[in-house]
């Protein structure tokens, strides 16, 4: 979802890596799906039956935001080998992240007819509430403006790890640390504040899934063979961490009679290593899908779009849920959500690519005329 064109001569020295449209893909519809499951959940009129199914089918799309920040990591370090110029990157990015984040935080403010002004719209991009899904892009940017820090903390490991074996031992310490920091829970303070109250919003704890992605972006071949080599053990663990997450959210809903959604948290120490080995599972799997033709193009299509598509969802699923209630009051429950399904990412995709193409058409028009000037 947070792939971008940062400068073509980036981009011409890297090639492109197809099994990561299919990652972007996968965890875009994932997170169309899990929306659509809880709007189905706040539903008054439905059955245990029905609320066993939405917490059972929720859990396999759990991997979907921490699959997005792992891609993020993952692209940042395999485009720019080097520390890009913090300036000109913090440019490219406000122009490719925060210009179309501003303009869908005021579609959403508008749409939810609360005032359009510009305070509104800076005090909704700050706190990432102009929509229940915008708080993914708040959090993501935290990554954008430390990426000097990043770079750091790499240049850092790189002289300290010298051997393979002192890789491996940074590794866990690492690994270890976020983990503790995971576990950690503050009674107040700051510490409160980052580590409770804005748990999902800030970088934080979303570290080590970065982490996995800077492996990713920095040795994409060796990563890419260790997932096809560990398809099957991590494809085994990954069904057993679904299945045990799954009893519990259908545990949840005999117990107090409706779906709770945080029953597992990628954020408790145990199931955030289980989220990395499903996160390695599924790269593994998307290894073996691109090599047909057909997912290469369809899966490029979207990944392409992915970032505006996540922008645009929520407003295509409350607005296909409406016109469908509408036309159809007497529909089965079962088809709607998954007409409406199939409505929301095709929809949100469609959006995507015109909204991006009509920006590509303007860039082009204006380089047309800044040549013609020139002239």
């Amino acid at each position: 979802m947070t792939q971008t064109k940062d400068g073509a001569a980036a981009a011409a020295r890297r090639p492109h890596v197809p099994s990561w449209d299919v990652l972007r893909t996968a965890a875009f519809a994932a997170v169309a799906v899990q929306h659509i499951l809880g709007a189905y959940a706040r539903r008054y009129d439905i059955g245990s039956s029905e609320k066993v199914m939405i917490a059972a089918s929720f859990e396999p799309l759990r991997f979907a935001v921490p699959l997005f920040v792992m891609l993020f990591g993952a692209a940042l370090f395999y485009v720019y080998r080097e520390p890009p110029r913090y300036a000109s990157y913090l440019v490219k990015r406000a122009r490719q992240l925060v210009l179309p984040y501003a303009i869908w935080t005021a579609v959403y403010l508008w749409y939810a007819e609360k005032p359009v002004t510009l305070r509104g719209v800076a005090r909704g991009m700050v706190y990432g509430d102009a929509s229940y899904h915008l708080w993914y892009v708040t959090m993501i940017l935290q990554f954008v403006v430390l990426v000097p820090l990043f770079f750091a903390a790499r240049n850092g490991l790189r002289r300290c790890c010298t051997t393979r074996w002192r890789m491996i031992v940074v590794s866990v310490v690492l690994l270890g640390i976020w983990l503790l920091l995971l576990a950690f829970r503050p009674s107040d303070g700051l510490a409160y504040q980052i580590l409770v109250t804005w748990r999902t919003r800030g970088f934080l704890l979303w570290m080590g899934y970065f982490a996995l992605g800077a492996l990713c972006g920095l040795f994409p071949d060796a990563f890419a063979a260790w997932a096809r080599r560990l398809l099957l053990p991590a494809g085994l663990i990954c069904a057993g961490a679904i299945g045990y997450a799954m009893w519990l959210s259908v545990r949840a809903v005999y117990q107090e009679g409706a779906v709770n959604f945080n029953c597992v948290s990628y954020f408790s120490p145990g199931y955030a290593v289980l989220t990395m080995v499903t996160i390695l599972f599924i790269y593994g799997v998307a290894e073996r899908l691109v090599r047909w033709r057909a997912v290469q193009r369809i899966c490029g299509f979207v990944g392409r779009h992915s970032y505006e598509a996540y922008l645009a969802h929520v407003l295509v699923l409350t607005r296909c849920s409406r016109f469908l209630l509408e036309r159809w009051p007497e529909m089965n429950r079962y088809i709607f959500y998954a007409v409406l399904t199939v409505c929301t990412i095709v929809g949100a995709v469609l959006i995507a690519w015109a909204v991006d193409s009509l920006v590509a058409m303007a860039r082009r028009g204006i380089r047309r005329m800044h040549g013609s000037a020139k002239t």
